[in-house]
């Protein structure tokens, strides 16, 4: 018998956003490039990072090349110094930096995440990627040109959305080893399970999970043996004593596992899927900076939303 769309996707989905709060995040994220808070800490910050340095000091602060990061997805260094020269005009205090200084202080970057700690979460993860440069197919077919891509590894709330771990490397690495770095990043942090698609059933990685104490919530092949004693071979029979991968898939809300698919999606319509760095290992850092700077953008226009919606009352 052949299922109808809605029996092979169940109830239509109610959209219960609010579309004015909504509306007001998305303009928000405008604000996001043109925040120049930073400027209000620059000599303080710059006595910070020069205290006991040897050599030239600094004379530009992190937090300027911080606020350049998310630009530089679409300006090139040579265009984002034209930008800074312009603005110079009408905000004296942010001093011209030369695309040189910029492009060496974006490498050197080191962007972090700001993670709640005290929370529990329920992850999920998932790798996508970027490619190492912006011809089109074309060219690959015809001339037999392949710059090969970047994986891109991701672990974020699959509830809240939250970005927590972005893991980088070349196309040869198997996904399971860039989630096992994953682990090894987030082991301060408490998690309850870890959904992942077919590319995870790995039994080394179900054991690793083990040893965290981590619930693998990981799709099974149709084939998938229950004989055996270790936790990947026990994950099957525990699915057919539920009753199946439906019951599974509920008990577990693996379903939920989907929204790192639309993460993904939703960073790359911002920032792109490219990268402009020639050398491998600049490569690999812009292309994880691209998706901490969408996490950050995302908690700037929450928490501005948010400081708005106060202020009304």
């Amino acid at each position: 018998m052949v299922k109808t769309k809605r029996d092979r996707w169940g109830k239509k989905f109610e959209d219960t956003r609010d579309w004015k709060v909504y509306h007001e995040e998305l303009i928000i994220r405008g604000e996001f490039f043109f925040d120049f808070d930073f400027l209000e800490n620059w000599d303080d910050e710059l006595v910070q990072m020069n205290k006991d340095k040897v050599g030239r000091p600094y004379e530009y602060p992190d937090s300027l090349f911080v606020w350049l990061s998310p630009m530089h997805n679409f300006l090139d260094s040579r265009k984002l110094e034209g930008a800074l020269r312009k603005l110079s005009y009408y905000i004296p205090r942010l001093s011209v930096c030369n695309h040189s200084i910029i492009i060496e202080r974006l490498n050197k970057l080191e962007l972090t995440l700001d993670i709640d700690k005290s929370k529990k979460y329920r992850v999920a993860v998932d790798v996508t990627g970027n490619k190492l440069s912006n011809r089109g197919e074309y060219i690959r077919h015809k001339w037999k040109v392949k710059r090969g891509w970047i994986k891109v590894n991701l672990v974020i709330d699959r509830f809240t959305k939250e970005l927590l771990d972005v893991q980088v490397a070349l196309e040869e690495c198997a996904d399971y080893e860039l989630a096992k770095k994953h682990l090894a990043n987030l082991q301060d942090v408490k998690i309850e399970d870890l959904a992942g698609d077919g590319a995870y059933y790995v039994e080394e990685f179900y054991k690793l999970l083990q040893r965290f104490g981590i619930r693998p919530v990981i799709k099974m092949p149709k084939n998938a043996l229950n004989k055996g004693l270790d936790p990947m071979h026990r994950a099957v029979r525990e699915m057919e004593q539920l009753g199946g991968y439906d019951s599974w898939r509920d008990k577990f809300k693996y379903g939920h596992r989907w929204n790192i698919e639309g993460y993904n999606s939703s960073t790359k319509r911002i920032f792109g899927e490219c990268v402009r760095s020639q050398k491998e290992e600049n490569c690999l850092k812009e292309a994880g900076r691209k998706f901490i700077d969408y996490e950050r953008m995302k908690k700037y226009d929450q928490k501005r939303s948010n400081s708005l919606q106060f202020s009304k009352f």
